[in-house]
């Protein structure tokens, strides 16, 4: 049975379904107008203000929120700040729970080039009880383009306010929130988390490699790091649909993933239109050559150049690097990197906005260069550029998690296989360089654990098949408070109809395997195995 995922919006993976808070007396709490303005280092207060919301709704928005949220009663806490010199005005917002605080602090993050989403993120957050804190990081707050703040009036890279997307801001944002929500309660938070995805997965990381105390627990989506690099790469589908001069129809990228998904699906002994182990599968677009596809009534066919762009695509543009982190899996969709649009009568290349514009504003300082001309050549100059300009400011990817581990801080990575936007192999190789930094396996297993979804895309937002990870958050709260350290991660997939298919996502190195009896649609049915 082919299942369509429910939509999971970005601010439900920052804050799943939890048991719901304990009511709290409020007996020490202070008066939400009477707090006073956090001291945090490095920064000036430019205004303050907190104001309580009471029986406040945050409506739904697509890709933001899936469902409205209401009965919220809270102080909203409104900091503007700025740093010495940087001639920024960062916001932050803090969310307290006037009743039912849980006694936590959640940190929140953002996506794409925003860095925080404010009430999408807090709502769900404050409605589970947490104290928690977003901030805009002082950029437009808009996550598909970075237009009004990437550069300054003479065209130069804004640093100081890539420096607060790439780590400063979160940091200044978990002080205020920590020191705010002491005043507010009388009491600090017994414990501190992030949940967030991509870039929030990013931000978590480079939180535990930059500033190991400010959380106790982490847990990081699809993580966005190296990013200097990984989203140069984002845009090889495109360079390789222009040395070719073809453009592939998105229904012929749809048709070859289905084609990839049917030919590797049973290897794991469930027909589930998931491919378990992606690096087990083994299909060529050249299979394909010959026969033809019903694009919305049109008979589109398959020719012998449509499969070599879409193998050259595949392949990665480093192959002979056997660790080939920026390459796709099998079963991922393609059309989003690989994205293209008519223009009288004519396909062309249509970027993908992040690798689009970090091209355009940083690497190029040119917003109005085209980058659907960029070919083979230029695309490795530009790769290597991006890295010595950008990768010490927003690379996200130090191994070295001492400090976190010393401050007793639990980590948990998980990634989608199927995920068409940041590459699940680049948080593979990250956890062996983690490893390798700590040179004990069973210290790493301590505090750091990763989990890869089959058939998931990129946080999980239900374009393929696979069960999405319900609640992480859950699993590292019980692993920081109660020390159970979580071996499995339960995922959910549904459908229209209310079918729903659950798993067991398992552990990296393991992998989940039917145990050849029982509803192969229910995780009680399946077991890990290396």
């Amino acid at each position: 049975m082919k299942l369509q995922l429910k939509s999971y919006t970005i601010a439900l993976l920052i804050a799943p379904v939890l048991t719901q808070p304990t009511p709290n007396s409020g007996t020490n709490w202070t008066q939400c107008t009477s707090l006073k303005p956090p001291n945090i280092p490095g920064t000036t207060i430019i205004s303050f203000k907190a104001q309580e919301l009471l029986n406040y709704t945050v409506s739904a928005v697509p890709l933001l929120l899936k469902n409205d949220i209401s009965g919220l009663n809270i102080c909203d806490v409104d900091i503007v700040l700025t740093h010495q010199g940087a001639q920024d005005q960062v916001k932050v917002k803090i969310w307290l729970p006037l009743e039912g605080w849980n006694g936590r602090f959640l940190g929140t993050g953002g996506s794409g080039f925003a860095a925080g989403l404010f009430e999408y993120s807090l709502a769900p957050a404050a409605g589970l009880g947490y104290a928690s804190a977003s901030t805009d990081a002082g950029l437009s707050g808009d996550p598909y383009s970075p237009e009004l703040w990437a550069l300054t009036a003479d065209g130069k890279v804004n640093t100081e306010l890539l420096v607060n997307f790439a780590s400063r801001s979160v940091h200044d944002m978990t002080v205020a929130g920590k020191q705010i929500s002491t005043q507010f309660y009388g009491t600090k938070p017994h414990h501190s988390y992030w949940n967030g995805c991509s870039t929030g997965g990013r931000q978590g990381l480079v939180s535990a490699q930059k500033y190991p105390a400010d959380f106790d627990g982490i847990v990081a989506g699809a993580p966005a790091i190296d990013w200097a690099r990984y989203v140069v790469a984002e845009q090889w589908p495109q360079v390789v649909m222009k040395e070719h001069q073809t453009y592939v129809d998105p229904c012929l990228l749809k048709a070859f993933t289905q084609s990839a998904i049917s030919a590797c699906d049973s290897f794991d002994g469930v027909n589930d239109n998931v491919i378990t182990e992606p690096k087990r599968c083994v299909f060529s677009p050249f299979k394909l050559v010959g026969t033809s596809v019903d694009c919305n009534g049109k008979t589109i066919s398959f020719t012998r150049i449509i499969a070599t762009v879409i193998h050259d695509i595949l392949r990665g543009p480093f192959p002979k690097d056997t660790s080939n982190l920026y390459a796709l899996n099998l079963g991922a969709p393609l059309d989003y990197l690989s994205n293209t649009t008519v223009l009288d009568g004519v396909r062309k290349g249509s970027p993908f906005f992040v690798n689009d514009a970090w091209l355009r504003y940083f690497v190029l300082k040119d917003p109005s260069f085209d980058t659907t001309t960029i070919g083979y050549s230029e695309f490795k100059k530009l790769f290597s550029q991006s890295q010595d300009e950008y990768g010490e400011i927003i690379g996200s990817n130090n191994p070295d998690l001492s400090g976190f581990q010393k401050q007793g801080g639990k980590l948990i990575v998980w990634h989608g296989l199927s995920d068409q936007l940041i590459f699940p192999q680049g948080t593979v190789n990250y956890h062996h360089q983690v490893e390798a930094a700590l040179k004990h396996r069973v210290a790493m297993d301590t505090f750091y654990r990763t989990f890869l979804v089959p058939g998931v895309d990129h946080c999980g937002l239900g374009l393929t098949n696979g069960a999405v990870p319900v609640d992480p958050l859950s699993s590292l709260v019980a692993w920081v408070e109660q020390d159970v350290s979580p071996d499995i991660l339960d995922a959910l997939a549904s459908n229209a109809t209310g079918f729903t298919l659950t798993r067991s996502i398992c552990r990296y190195p393991l992998t989940s395997r039917y145990i050849g009896h029982g509803d192969q649609n229910s995780a009680a049915n399946y077991i890990c195995v290396p």
